[in-house]
């Protein structure tokens, strides 16, 4: 199993964790330092010192943009918390995602919680996120009866029992995991989003919320939410990534390695629209706008803690932010796993939804099978998802994720009067991007930025590179010049040079 804990120690092991000493108080620091710390690229940050119980971290599953070269990838640190390795290329943490969707073996129950130490909840010092000075929950995972989380109009006619079955104590099965982002209000008062079917969870129903999970878990319940296609549980996916120890709660098992375990009940009739004065404070989370929502308003009955708790939060609203690259990982990963299983063929060698374009791009580097395919592809992914409202189609030969050359094949392979193409206006305006907020429709654009297939070969330019451009004696000057001034090589030159899985330096 690993947890948290482990994470975070594999990502100090790899120089990509700093810890901050000096005094940052959760309510009015706490996030501008993390917010600062993704904006600039940094590594991620543990705040030792917050004026609370627990040890805050942020950008625990960041990371940095591809706008540049770096030592770091953008899905380093997924790819430590999905125990692929911090090296790991891109489709490494794609497949681990893809084969984790069909599930795994029921997590293994264990007999009591870590998190057995009686807390607070307003001393844990969680960060406040947004304007409000108000203590925010951004990475938890909730528990819901599964009675609870079914049809949303038996729900709503009351038929759904508020009692929590007893097996669902112990049971997996019986209880279902939902990403949450919520609010701390008053003492002990909750306000917390969820995906829609949980929010017809009735009044009176026990509900637990577990912050600083295993990553497995957050991951298992994040990608369980997303898109209309049916996939194995939260726990099944969880334990398929990790595997996950489960604990029992009166709502129903969590994982045992949770650093916090807030144990509240139901307080209200569901809410099926949020209003101003009953959702949460503080910014959405990314998965939000992947997801129907719903706001519950709950009442905290226990909190129990590890020793010396440890809880990761995302700030919410800042660019390459936790959560853009938890729901772009995801996401991506759900969707080249749909493409390559919808034709009976795999054409996609990789997809991304880049979280420096805000996750409103949709990139594929895929086969071209057949003249229009690209047409047919562009129209699939967005029949698939409703995240994007522009999709790019790469050659296979572009590498995962170098963005540069990802748009640099769009001005040089594209020609914005043939392969530039806008549909008709009446799409549904896409829930990443932050226009188009008023629910009106507009046009959806796919950029065929791929060779075209009917071509002959010898139509088609060939890569422009250093070994072929320049003759050898200029070449052998560049080499001692760069090692002079204390540079790699690059790949192919340097024995010693470290290629990338996927080609890249």
């Amino acid at each position: 199993m690993s947890d948290l804990r482990t994470h975070l120690d594999r990502l100090d092991a790899a120089s990509d964790l700093a810890t901050v000493n000096e005094r940052v108080h959760w309510a009015d620091t706490a996030a501008a330092v993390a917010g600062e710390a993704a904006r600039t690229n940094a590594p991620a940050v543990r705040l030792a010192d917050t004026g609370g119980r627990a040890t805050l971290v942020g950008g625990a599953f960041g990371g940095p943009d591809r706008l540049s070269v770096r030592s770091r990838e953008p899905w380093s640190r997924t790819g430590s918390a999905l125990g692929v390795g911090h090296d790991a290329a891109y489709l490494d943490v794609l497949d681990a995602l893809v084969a984790a969707r069909r599930g795994g073996s029921d997590p293994e129950p264990v007999d009591h919680p870590v998190a057995t130490t009686d807390a607070d909840l307003r001393t844990l010092g969680l960060p406040a996120v947004g304007d409000a000075d108000v203590p925010t929950l951004t990475l938890g995972v909730a528990a819901v009866p599964a009675a609870a989380v079914g049809d949303g109009a038996a729900a709503a006619s009351g038929s759904l029992p508020a009692a929590v079955p007893e097996d669902s104590r112990t049971d997996p099965g019986a209880v279902r995991w939902v990403p949450v982002r919520g609010s701390v209000h008053g003492s002990d008062g909750l306000r917390l989003s969820v995906p829609a079917p949980a929010g017809s969870t009735p009044e009176g129903t026990r509900v637990t919320i577990a912050l600083g999970t295993p990553p497995a878990a957050l991951f298992g319940a994040t990608m369980r939410w997303l898109g209309e296609s049916q996939v194995a549980g939260a726990p099944s996916i969880a334990d398929a990534l990790g595997p996950v120890d489960i604990a029992p709660t009166p709502a129903g098992a969590v994982p045992a390695a949770s650093e916090v375990v807030i144990e509240a009940t139901v307080s209200g009739a569901p809410a099926s629209v949020s209003t101003p004065d009953r959702r949460p404070s503080g910014p959405p989370s990314p998965w939000e706008r992947a997801v129907a929502t719903a706001t519950l308003r709950a009442r905290v009955n226990r909190v129990r803690v590890r020793e010396d708790p440890v809880v990761p939060f995302a700030p919410t609203g800042a660019p390459m932010a936790d959560g853009r690259h938890l729901l772009s990982t995801t996401e991506s990963a759900r969707l080249y796993g749909r493409v390559n299983n919808y034709w009976g063929v795999a054409p996609a060698e990789w997809l991304a939804l880049p979280v420096e374009a805000g996750l409103g791009i949709c990139l594929v580097a895929s086969d071209v099978l057949y003249a229009g395919f690209e047409w047919q592809l562009a129209n699939t992914l967005f029949s698939f998802s409703r995240l994007f409202d522009k999709v790019v189609i790469l050659d296979t030969e572009t590498p995962p994720m170098d963005l540069g050359r990802a748009f640099d094949d769009v001005w040089v392979k594209a020609h914005p009067a043939n392969d530039w193409e806008f549909s008709d206006p009446e799409a549904p305006a896409a829930r990443a991007p932050h226009y188009r907020r008023d629910g009106a429709t507009g046009s959806n654009m796919y950029v065929d930025a791929a060779w075209d297939p009917r071509w002959d070969e010898e139509y088609i330019a060939p890569r422009v590179t250093f070994e072929a451009t320049y003759p050898e004696e200029i070449r052998e000057a560049v080499r001692a010049d760069w090692s002079e001034l204390g540079f790699d090589h690059g790949p192919g030159d340097d024995p010693t040079h470290d290629r990338g899985a996927d080609g890249s330096a």
